[in-house]
């Protein structure tokens, strides 16, 4: 089975985290919303977009 792929965009930080949203493309979402502790975003350099994969383990 392939591996799901989903882009996220930044859309909000609070004080401990920062959310991302799954963009409106037509097809059901697959996470909708995600949010990330904002020690982790600040790692990653701040992105205003992440990819997320979700594959079977």
């Amino acid at each position: 089975m392939e591996a799901l792929k989903v882009i996220l965009r930044r859309a909000k930080e609070t004080k401990n985290t920062v959310r991302y949203e799954e963009s409106e493309t037509g097809e059901p979402q697959v996470i909708g919303t995600l949010y990330v502790q904002t020690w982790a975003a600040h790692r990653l350099e701040d992105p205003e977009a992440i990819t997320v994969t979700i594959e079977r383990s």
